[in-house]
């Protein structure tokens, strides 16, 4: 704003020409505004007053001016952006690094915790312990009385079937803790990077919650045993025999149909639920392996990948081929851009179908040892959900000796991941690999001498015990 658009300028008589008051012509209000100078600081800091009398305004303006140089000389940040403002502002700039259901459960996770606790704050203001205060808070959330009621009674669910909340968690887990400080931590990283924030502010779910009480970090899976009754009865559930049978109408079988279909591709493919529910019919062919074989292959593209990098994965059994040609004769949308698994809109358009509710209705009426919910929770009461078929497919591979390192990649994760969550069930076989998948080249070195000393000795019929006995112990290591 130059010199000559300010309308009544004043001066203040301490600070100079580093502090004005003046009305702007380009509003239409009488307040007096201030433009501040803050030596070592580049460009203005403008503000209002907060008054339309130029006495009050200056002595307002002097005063937050005086809060600025304090601020400035500990190294604060003068510029005034709440959390919730930058934060919109940034996940609105960024969205398109993110895929839709990444994008959707970050916008609604800050929406109903985050938001309320630091969103009103200016951004420049955070300290760490304001920030480390987020885990009380956090942990105590849902057990306040008003907040409470919400999980009873959720009138904001319009044209949901009942308006209970009840798959909120009361008592947040480990990794729920920890993604959502993986989002804080993201965006006052970025807010750091940009300027808002002079010092780097960063939150550790292992404040909230003792190490006792994490839990082992294992999502559950189905036993061998659960995985035979489970897909017996998916397969009497999808062709209403049974336990199923049932009077079933044409769209009923084919939502049955797909329900199967979803389930036995994500335990033969590991593919992400998100990608799974974003897979179109262009996107899988079937061609012949080294054996003559047929096999199901499947291009995860990158816009729909977790990690934003397409690549192929493989149908586990051939089974899985007869599955989707079974459920695309059942389908009313099999062009090669038709979404797989799909949900029929009332004006005609289709999205991503989600199947976890109809998923989890399954497997609580699966019948299985006396449990009271089924299938649902694993022996040791973990709750089982679509991304159990996931892990049941990571940890069959494993204990059929596949190499890791193709896992890793057959999965679009890396190999410290597999490590991390499925060491444990490596087998035999592939624990040596993994073992030596390393190798030094001194190492390598060292066994080939000692190979070659012990075929020297052997061809020239000469055999020393001693020598022989120390190269032997140099191969075996």
């Amino acid at each position: 704003m130059s010199k000559q658009s300010y309308r009544e300028r004043h001066t203040s008589s301490i600070y100079g020409e580093r502090l004005i008051i003046h009305r702007r012509d380009d509003i239409d209000a009488d307040t007096f505004f201030f433009r501040a100078k803050i030596v070592g600081r580049a460009g203005y800091v403008r503000r209002s007053s907060g008054t339309s009398n130029a006495a009050k305004a200056m002595i307002n303006a002097e005063a937050a001016y005086e809060d600025l140089l304090i601020k400035h000389k500990g190294g604060f940040s003068l510029t005034e952006v709440t959390v919730d403002k930058f934060f919109h502002d940034w996940l609105d700039r960024k969205k398109h690094h993110f895929t839709e259901k990444c994008l959707e459960w970050k916008r609604s996770v800050y929406e109903r915790y985050v938001s309320e606790f630091m969103g009103n704050k200016v951004l420049g203001n955070l300290t760490k312990p304001f920030c480390d205060g987020y885990w009380d808070y956090r942990l105590n959330y849902w057990k306040d009385p008003k907040r409470k009621k919400r999980i009873e009674v959720n009138e904001k669910r319009i044209g949901a079937k009942g308006t209970a909340s009840r798959n909120i968690a009361v008592d947040p887990s480990f990794a729920t803790l920890r993604a959502e400080a993986s989002l804080i931590n993201e965006f006052l990283r970025v807010a750091t990077d940009e300027g808002h924030i002079t010092k780097t502010i960063k939150i550790s779910a292992q404040d909230a919650m003792p190490k006792n009480l994490r839990g082992d970090g294992y999502r559950a899976t189905f036993t061998d045993h659960e995985w035979t009754v489970l897909t017996s009865n998916l397969y009497n559930y999808a062709l209403g025999r049974g336990k199923w049978v049932g009077r079933l109408n044409s769209a009923h079988k084919q939502q049955r149909q797909m329900l199967r279909t979803f389930v036995l591709l994500g335990a033969s493919t590991g593919l992400r639920v998100g990608e799974q529910k974003q897979l179109r019919w262009s996107d899988l062919r079937v061609q012949k392996n080294d054996d003559g074989n047929n096999v199901l292959v499947i291009s995860v593209r990158s816009e729909t990948s977790k990690v934003r990098t397409g690549r192929t994965a493989i149908a586990h059994s051939e089974h899985t081929i007869r599955v989707m040609d079974e459920f695309k004769q059942l389908s009313k949308f099999t062009e090669p851009h038709d979404l797989i698994f799909y949900s029929e809109q009332k004006d005609g358009s289709l999205r991503s179908a989600d199947l976890s509710k109809s998923f989890k209705n399954f497997l609580e009426r699966v019948g299985y040892e006396d449990r009271d919910r089924g299938l649902v929770l694993s022996k040791d009461g973990k709750a089982r959900t679509l991304y159990s078929l996931r892990h049941f497919y990571a940890i069959q591979r494993l204990k059929q000796s596949v190499d890791v390192y193709q896992l890793a990649t057959s999965m679009g994760t890396g190999v410290q991941q597999i490590r991390n969550h499925y060491g444990r069930h490596i087998s035999g076989d592939a624990f040596i690999k993994e073992l030596t998948k390393f190798k030094s080249k001194t190492g390598k070195k060292t066994k080939e001498t000692a190979v070659r000393k012990l075929m020297e000795m052997v061809q020239s019929g000469t055999i020393d015990a001693e020598v022989a006995l120390e190269q032997i112990k140099k191969v075996a290591e």
